[in-house]
C-alpha cells in the first residue's frame, strides 16, 4: 500500500513529524502531533487503508513510539527485550506493518520488534558505516540504504553477519549535515514508490532519486531541484512511508509568488463557489534571493480532490491529487531574471456556497522553477 506523501522525523530532540510532498518539496509540520522531547529515529509505517493515514512507529532508547497522525496522539511504551541507552538509526516495518526492524551501532545486535506485543528479538549486527535509514523495495522486499560518507548504494540482508553489502559504489553524492549541533552526514530518510523508484533524503534536507525499477542500477542518482526541503536549521532524523508513483517530474527550486484576491461568485454546476485570484510570479529564488530566468513553472496549493474541483488559467496543465492542485506551464514562457508576471486564475470549489469562505485561502501556495 502507498500514499502520495511520506513522513519525516525532524529535530534531534523535541522531534516533530513533518509531512513531505515529493512533487513540489512541500514540507509541513503535522501540528496536531506533539513533539517528543527525548527524540526518536528508526521509523516505520503501518498502513490502514487507502483513505486513512498510517500509524507511524519509531524507537527511542528501550521505548516504542506510536504516532497516530490522524488522531494527533503520540504514546511511548517500554519494549520487552530492547536494551535502553543505545542510539538507533535505521528502521522499517515489514509488509504487514506488524514488525519494526531496527539497527543501531555497527557491533550491536539488530532487533525485530513486535509492535502489538511490544517485544524485541535480537538479530545480526549491521556492520560499519554511516547509513541511517533503509527501505524495503516494493517488488522483492530487499532492504536498500545509502552510505552517507561516500554515497554507496547498500543492500541490507538481516540474515547475514554483517548485514550490509555494497550494491554499487558512489551512486549518490556524499551526504551533508544540517547546521544543528551534532548533525550527522547521513542519508537519514529513505523510501520507495510503488514501482521501485528510490528516494533518499540527507540530514540537511537534500532529496535524491534513483531508478531501481529494473535489474540495472544507474551510474548516478539525481539530486532533485536547486534547494533543500524547508526545515530551517533542523536535522532530518528519519523517515517512513511509501508513495504512489509521481504523476509529474518533481521540482523543489522555489521562486517567489504572491496572491491578490479579486472576487468570488456562486456556481451551480457544480454547486459551490468560483474564486478569482491574480497570482504574481517573480523570477527570484524564494530563500536565497537569487535572480534567475524562469522558462517553465509549477504553482501548487491546497485544494480538495473532489468532483467539480477546477482550476482555470491560460497556458497551463492542472492535476489534482491528495488534496492539492498542481498547475504547470504547458510550454516555455520566458520570465527574465528578477522580473514579474501576473497569472489570472479561477478556482472552483464545490460545496454549500453559504458555508464556503468569502475568500478561499489557497493554503500552501508555492511556485517552483521547472526550467
Amino acid at each position: 500500500m502507498a500514499h502520495r506523501k511520506v513522513y519525516l522525523a525532524v529535530g534531534r530532540t523535541n522531534t516533530r513529524i513533518y509531512r513531505f510532498d515529493p512533487i513540489d518539496g512541500d514540507t509541513r509540520v503535522v501540528d496536531n502531533v506533539p513533539a517528543y522531547e527525548a527524540g526518536y529515529t528508526a521509523m516505520g509505517a503501518q498502513y490502514r487503508g487507502d483513505d486513512k493515514e498510517p500509524l507511524l512507529y519509531a524507537v527511542s532508547g528501550d521505548r516504542l513510539i506510536t504516532i497516530d497522525v490522524a488522531a494527533g496522539t503520540l504514546r511511548d511504551d517500554v519494549v520487552v527485550g530492547l536494551p535502553d541507552g543505545r542510539k538507533w538509526y535505521d528502521g522499517d516495518t515489514g509488509a504487514d506493518g506488524k514488525t519494526l526492524f531496527i539497527v543501531g551501532g555497527p557491533d550491536e545486535p539488530s532487533y525485530s520488534i513486535d509492535v502489538v506485543a511490544r517485544r524485541a528479538v535480537p538479530g545480526n549486527r549491521p556492520g560499519t558505516g554511516r547509513w541511517d535509514d533503509f527501505a524495503h523495495h516494493p517488488k522483492d522486499g530487499s532492504l536498500f540504504s545509502v552510505e552517507g560518507d561516500n554515497g554507496d548504494l547498500l543492500v541490507i540482508d538481516p540474515a547475514r553477519a554483517p548485514m550490509k553489502t555494497v550494491r554499487k559504489e558512489r551512486v549518490f553524492q556524499p551526504a551533508e549535515a544540517s547546521s544543528s549541533a551534532g548533525s550527522r552526514k547521513s542519508y537519514s530518510a529513505t523510501f520507495f514508490d510503488a514501482d521501485g523508484q528510490f528516494y533518499a533524503v540527507d540530514s540537511a534536507g537534500n532529496v535524491n532519486h534513483l531508478d531501481l525499477t529494473g535489474e540495472t542500477v544507474p551510474e548516478h542518482a539525481e539530486r532533485i531541484g536547486g534547494a533543500k526541503i524547508p526545515i530551517g536549521d533542523l536535522e532530518v532524523m528519519n523517515g517512513a512511508g511509501r508513495i504512489t508513483p509521481l504523476p509529474v517530474p518533481p521540482s523543489y527550486d522555489e521562486i517567489v509568488v504572491t496572491k491578490a484576491f479579486r472576487s468570488a461568485w456562486d456556481s451551480y454546476d457544480p454547486q459551490g463557489k468560483v474564486y478569482s485570484f491574480r497570482l504574481t510570479l517573480k523570477a527570484v529564488s524564494k530563500d536565497g534571493g537569487e535572480a534567475k530566468d524562469v522558462r517553465k513553472f509549477r504553482i501548487s496549493f491546497d485544494l480538495p480532490t473532489a468532483a467539480g474541483t477546477k482550476v482555470e488559467a491560460s497556458g497551463v496543465d492542472v492535476i489534482y491529487q491528495d488534496g492539492k492542485a498542481y498547475v504547470d506551464a504547458k510550454t516555455d514562457q520566458l520570465l527574465p531574471a528578477g522580473q514579474e508576471r501576473p497569472i489570472d486564475v479561477q478556482v472552483t470549489v464545490p460545496g454549500d456556497p453559504h458555508t464556503l469562505p468569502h475568500e478561499y485561502p489557497l493554503a500552501g501556495l508555492k511556485a517552483t522553477r521547472l526550467s
